[in-house]
């Protein structure tokens, strides 16, 4: 009966082994995408519009930039700008975006028009920027912060940059008022220098906060980024590229936001 068993066990090990099949997935021939990243900022300087393509998943950095294309941004209240071709896929135009007023823009390329509209934000002041101290399980690890008051008669999107020793970090951050809306806030920005190092910011180290104030297609497409970069409230989702406000097709955004910068040095 031993031998029987063992002769029946060693048929289906090798049943089971026949059934292997290796699946290999192309990662390499998807079509080539087009991407476009503008923002019009509160600020006078070169506003800048940037258009390049996608590359295969072994070619991640080496983004080809699109020469050629048709840039120009208008506004609600009759005003046209025209974006020149200052390096490949670096398109500028000095100007300065007022709050309250839609910018739209339009680029054309390869024989595609492209659109999007960004109506940009009364601005919220970013009142100071500090460093907090916070214990986890009796370590204590330093933390970026930014405090402003949020106007408690409208709805408001932030998104916020972190600079550590001129270094950007790629965390990305994102609020809200839904659950804060005429509150006092105090946002933490968390940061780590590297993927094995969790102690936070270093007494010494210099710390630099942007704020934008953008509006809700732009929260949308920052806080599906967060997610799936495992920043977001679910710790990660399935990659898939967040929802534009360009049309047909293209990757990417166009902002019309505020803009503030402070720095301090972490004591």
């Amino acid at each position: 009966m031993k031998k029987k068993y063992l002769i029946y066990l060693l048929t289906a090990i090798i049943g089971l082994s026949s059934c292997k099949k290796i699946i290999q997935i192309d990662t390499n021939n998807a079509e080539p995408q087009l991407v476009i990243e503008g923002k019009i900022s509160d600020r006078l300087i070169e506003q800048q519009i940037l258009i390049s393509k996608t590359v295969g998943y072994d070619e991640i950095g080496v983004y080809p930039k699109v020469s050629g294309a048709t840039v120009k941004v208008s506004d609600n209240i009759g005003k046209t700008y025209v974006f020149t071709e200052k390096a490949p896929g670096v398109y500028v135009n000095r100007m300065q975006g007022v709050s309250g007023v839609t910018y739209k823009m339009e680029v054309t390329v390869e024989g595609k028009n492209y659109q999007a509209s960004s109506k940009m934000p009364d601005l919220v002041k970013l009142d100071s920027i500090g460093v907090i101290t916070n214990n986890f399980f009796g370590n204590e690890r330093k933390t970026a912060a930014a405090f402003l008051v949020d106007p408690a008669n409208e709805t408001n999107f932030y998104r916020f940059n972190l600079y550590v020793n001129g270094l950007f970090s790629d965390r990305i951050y994102v609020n809200n008022d839904r659950l804060t809306n005429g509150n006092n806030l105090r946002i933490q920005l968390y940061y780590e220098a590297n993927d094995d190092d969790d102690e936070g910011l270093k007494s010494g180290d210099n710390i630099s906060i942007e704020m934008e104030g953008i509006d809700s297609n732009i929260f949308n497409y920052w806080y599906a980024l967060s997610e799936q970069s495992g920043g977001g409230p679910n710790q990660g989702t399935t990659p898939s590229n967040p929802t534009s406000n360009i049309s047909n097709g293209a990757l990417g955004y166009f902002s019309a936001n505020t803009f503030q910068r402070l720095s301090t040095t972490v004591k």
